[in-house]
This record gives C-alpha cells, sequence and structure tokens, in this order.
C-alpha cells in the first residue's frame, strides 16, 4: 500500500519539478529563438511597405499576442510556435500581404497549412453552401476544382505558390510527417514529457 502511494507522490513531484533540458528541449528552443528572430526581421521589413494606419493596426496586433495570445494572429503565432506550421523566408510585399490578411475580421479560424512550403495562410470564413454561386461552365465534382465562387485572399500559397487546396488542417498536422518539417523556419513538435515510473 505505503509503495503505491510512494509511486503517486514521486508521479505528481516529477511534473510539478523543472527538469533538466533534453537534448530535443534544447535543439527546438534553439530553433524558437530562430523563428522569432525571422519573424521580427521580415515583420521589420513588411512595415516600410505599409501605410501608417497599417503599421498602427499590425502593432496592436502584436500587442494582443504578446499580452495575452490573443488578437488576429492568434491562430497563426500559436501554430506556428506549437510546430504545426513553418515560416519560410518570405519577400517583405508577400510579408506585408500576409500581416494585413489576418487582420480582417472574416479570417476563418479553421486554419490551412500549405503542404509545399508549411506556411500557415489565411481564408475568409465559407459562407452556408446555400449561398455558393457555381463558376461559368462548371458542374459541381465534376472536373478540377474549383467549382464555386467562393472568396479568397490568396489564389495560391503566397509562401510557394501552390495550389490553395493543396493544404492541411492545422489541428491535423500533428498526425502526419512532412517534407517542410525538414526545414529552417520551423520549430518543431512540443517535446511531451514522461513520468518517472518506479516499480
Amino acid at each position: 500500500m505505503r509503495h503505491r502511494q510512494w509511486r503517486k507522490r514521486l508521479a505528481k513531484l516529477d511534473v510539478l519539478l523543472p527538469q533538466a533540458p533534453t537534448v530535443d528541449v534544447q535543439k527546438r528552443q534553439k530553433r524558437r529563438r530562430e523563428v522569432v528572430r525571422r519573424l521580427v526581421r521580415l515583420c521589420e521589413q513588411a512595415c516600410e511597405l505599409m501605410s501608417e494606419e497599417e503599421q498602427i493596426n499590425v502593432a496592436e496586433g502584436f500587442k494582443q499576442w504578446a499580452e495575452a495570445e490573443r488578437g488576429p494572429y492568434r491562430w497563426w503565432f500559436r501554430d506556428l510556435f506549437q510546430g504545426r506550421c513553418r515560416l519560410p523566408e518570405l519577400a517583405p510585399a508577400t510579408m506585408k500581404e500576409l500581416l494585413v490578411a489576418w487582420l480582417s475580421p472574416e479570417c476563418d479560424p479553421m486554419t490551412r497549412v500549405c503542404r509545399g512550403c508549411g506556411l500557415q495562410y489565411p481564408h475568409p470564413r465559407v459562407t452556408p453552401m446555400t449561398e455558393w454561386k457555381l463558376l461559368p461552365g462548371k458542374v459541381p465534382l465534376v472536373g478540377p476544382p474549383p467549382w464555386y465562387d467562393l472568396p479568397v485572399f490568396f489564389p495560391s500559397c503566397p509562401g510557394c505558390g501552390a495550389s490553395a487546396l493543396d493544404i492541411d488542417w492545422s489541428h491535423l498536422v500533428d498526425r502526419h510527417d512532412l517534407p517542410w518539417m525538414a526545414l529552417d523556419g520551423y520549430v518543431g513538435r512540443p517535446v511531451r514529457r514522461s513520468l518517472v515510473t518506479i516499480g
């Protein structure tokens, strides 16, 4: 009986006490710092192309993220630092378009990640199917998509130009090992802590 109680206490203690970083944790921390530096650099370059109003709105979005992990960039930055997407090198004009597009209140919280480069970029919320309009000359589910005239922020991935249909849902990326995960600009998956078992 005492043996079981001690095991439970030790397991709780293992969760509460900080552990020395493992090699995997150290590598992930290093990649995270590199991604943060890239993000800051890309944003600074993009801000030079923005209007004063855009700069104010972007700065407010960053402030909301920094203070409470909220605001218009919450889905993108959360997934970036959880290893569900990647931040490739982007031209300043492309980064500006991304930052401004994420400010839209029409962004869909069901975020998508490009299978080609790992960039997560915003898409507008989809209207109910009853409101979809068929594209001229198209028949639903016949021939290659798109079949409907739906709003888009980007007709293709702004990072690599891949089709806007060649995506994974960000919440499902954890289930896959994708080629872009081996590239720079990727933080990596969080390292899971294991409990010490005494037997």
